[in-house]
């Protein structure tokens, strides 16, 4: 196993040591005696690392009860906890698994061209940002998160850990990971935090709105200026922000949710973004309620939530994994952190793949929508 939490932006690094044991649930029914594992492994002192697949949010979501149960023959679960006995903190160059594959500074380039392929033709992506918009117009939903997915070249003897350390050197963000769980691998130069906990208190900060950055600085002072401006994207974030609120009010204390940040500007090497906070109080709720209330985040599936994640269900007909899921880790004293698996590769027996997507509303164009898909993948540019 491999665990590692970085934020790049901070220079503060967790990696998890000394694996104990594996939970996993495959199918509906094993959810409860999952969650109750890993609360028993929390308090025994034990740290867990987590990886819970965006399909396991159809389990959680009780107006999603007509949702396909697991296949039993699927060895890939839609939770999965990696229990270790203790962790490591440290500076982000100090944890690396060995210092050629993760010496946190990017090092040379791997020798890969990952020649991202997309899964969905452009006409069939067309059509479907035309369906959401007619369900839009039926008053079906809000918004849809719809993405497509990017089949990835990868050689047999490249080293998943080298080209994490490479492309996290690159593009440093506060919730990346690298994790293995057997001949899985998880790759997340995630900016995005789903939800954190720290003490009594719970945090998320939902990432809606992009923009291109330019390498002249002028041009790219005005995208940045341009994108808080955006009606569109402040549309979307804003509704997004109320899906949290009103998703955190399940389990929070009456009164404590509240947004101290809305519409921030952040700038990354590749992208400017525009995220806000939402906080509520919520003591003494356990992890597995946090994530019935709030899980798959919002941002990755649109408003409202669950006519959104039956019309994603219908529209991208394939299985999004570990994309738009959650990877993170759960201490032994209930803090948790969890991002929003964007920007990851996923590599399970020698394929790779890669999600981009976004919002859709009324006013989106397939046209822009499929050119932003395409330069979200540059991130994965070796050069």
């Amino acid at each position: 196993m491999t665990c590692l939490f970085e934020d790049r932006l901070a220079d503060r690094a967790l990696r998890l040591l000394d694996p104990v044991a594996r939970i996993a649930a495959h199918r509906r029914a094993e959810l409860p005696a999952a969650w109750d594992a890993i609360e028993a492994a929390r308090r025994a002192g034990h740290w867990v690392a987590l990886l819970l697949d965006y399909e396991l949010g159809e389990w959680l979501e009780p107006g999603l009860t007509d949702a396909r149960d697991g296949d039993a023959r699927d060895p890939l679960p839609r939770l999965t906890a990696l229990v270790h006995a203790r962790a490591e903190w440290g500076p982000c160059a100090s944890t690396p698994q060995s210092a050629a594959a993760m010496a946190g500074r990017g090092g040379a380039a791997p020798a890969w061209d990952p020649r991202p392929r997309p899964g969905t033709p452009r006409a069939g992506h067309a059509q479907a940002i035309e369906a959401i918009r007619a369900g839009i117009a039926r008053g079906d939903y809000y918004q849809i998160n719809y993405t497509l997915p990017l089949h990835l070249d990868w050689p047999p003897d490249l080293d998943p850990a080298q080209v994490y350390a490479y492309l996290a050197g690159r593009h440093p963000v506060s919730h990346a990971a690298c994790v293995r769980d057997g001949n899985r691998w998880v790759l997340s130069l995630s900016p995005e935090l789903f939800i954190a906990r720290d003490g009594a208190r719970l945090r998320v900060r939902p990432m809606k709105g992009t923009a291109p950055r330019h390498a002249d600085p002028a041009w790219d002072r005005q995208a940045g200026e341009a994108l808080q401006r955006s009606a569109k994207n402040r549309a979307e974030n804003l509704m997004i922000v109320d899906l949290l609120r009103n998703d955190l009010g399940r389990i929070a204390v009456p009164g404590s949710v509240r947004v101290p940040a809305l519409f921030d500007l952040e700038a990354y090497p590749s992208v400017w973004t525009l995220t806000s906070t939402v906080e509520a109080e919520a003591p003494d709720v356990p992890l597995a309620e946090v994530m019935r209330a709030l899980f798959p985040c919002g941002s990755v599936t649109g408003a409202p939530k669950i006519a959104a994640m039956r019309a994603i269900r219908a529209l991208e007909q394939r299985r999004r994994g570990i994309y738009c899921g959650s990877v993170g880790w759960l201490a032994p004293d209930g803090d948790f952190s969890l991002n929003v698996a964007i920007r990851t590769i996923e590599l399970r027996d020698g394929q790779a793949q890669f999600g981009v997507g976004g919002g859709i509303v009324y006013d989106s164009r397939a046209a822009d929508e499929w050119e932003e898909c395409l330069w979200k993948a540059r991130v994965l540019n070796p050069d």
